[in-house]
């Protein structure tokens, strides 16, 4: 009998794991170090490209990046695993706040690469989420990939999906870009 019930896990656990979503090979967990953020130009601040205004277009799925009024670059965003359901409301809901916003700062992230943390949540959210009675949330980031894509091998399956806990994520590459255009205080709006 012992036999039938190991033969019978062996056999389930089998069938679940046959059964579940293949991601890109890489090594899942591990953290970024030091050398992960060497020689990058793109992430070295640039004058020439200095950003005043990022707007993210939820229903796009996008990121548009602006200068003096002008459109300088777009990249494709992943956002919260639950995003479809509507937007932030309360902490661990996962999903992407909508309003205007700035960028606070800017740091080094050992998950996620690189990473900003937006203004969130703004005297509306938290008039909101006081008068729901619930907590609003906050550290909503725009950041890069997991260690396991740090070379960008899944960029395309990462950017087929939302899945973050609520932040806005961009390739690697793309927040390098990014890194070296944005400073803090700069506006971001994120819509519908």
């Amino acid at each position: 009998m012992r036999l039938f019930y190991l033969l019978f896990f062996i056999f389930v656990a089998f069938v679940i794991t046959a059964c579940a979503p293949k991601v890109p090979y890489g090594v899942v967990g591990g953290c970024y170090t030091s050398e992960d953020y060497e020689n990058k130009p793109d992430a070295i601040f640039d004058p020439a490209r200095a950003a005043d205004k990022i707007v993210v277009d939820k229903s796009e799925r996008k990121m548009y990046i602006y200068k003096d009024g002008e459109l300088i670059k777009t990249f494709p965003v992943s956002l919260g695993a639950n995003d479809y359901q509507g937007d932030k409301v309360k902490r661990g809901d996962k999903k992407t706040p909508v309003g205007e916003y700035t960028i606070l700062n800017k740091r080094r992230h050992p998950i996620k690469y690189r990473a900003m943390t937006i203004s969130y949540p703004n005297a509306k959210d938290r008039a909101r989420a006081a008068k729901l009675g619930i907590d609003p949330g906050d550290m909503i980031t725009i950041h890069g990939q997991p260690h396991w894509n740090a070379d960008g091998h899944g960029d395309s399956y990462t950017l087929s999906k939302d899945w973050t806990d609520g932040c806005i994520a961009l390739t690697n590459k793309d927040i390098d870009w990014l890194w070296g255009s944005v400073q803090p205080g700069t506006k971001i709006i994120i819509k519908r």
